[in-house]
């Protein structure tokens, strides 16, 4: 079976992809590292699959993907990219949070 993952890298994402690689999976992980959380944390979840033969990681926005040859093969799809945070949500940050969250989320 082939996944994709959104948010591979994010603590709940790169979870998910360690207990798929488990079951045998083939992952598609795709993180872009905003500045919300470090990216060495980030790439510190990531240690223990990133080297792994069944897992393709793709660093990169969804938004500024070209998805078809990406999804093709897939069968299932564990969207888990967003920005955090329900108060940054408002306010100055407004444009983020509609970007990483609802647009990306329609792109899917």
């Amino acid at each position: 079976m082939r996944a994709l993952v959104t948010g591979c890298a994010g603590f709940i994402g790169s979870h998910l992809v360690e207990r798929l690689l488990e079951e045998g999976y083939h992952i598609v992980g795709i993180d872009c590292f905003t500045d919300y959380y470090s990216e060495d944390m980030k790439r510190k979840n990531m240690e223990g699959f990133k080297n792994n033969e069944n897992f393709e990681f793709i660093e990169k926005y969804i938004l500024n993907m070209n998805l078809m040859p990406v999804l093709e093969g897939v069968d299932y799809v564990f969207h888990l990219a967003a920005q955090p945070g329900v108060r940054a949500s408002w306010g100055k940050n407004f444009e983020v949070y509609t970007r990483n969250n609802i647009l990306a989320t329609q792109r899917l």
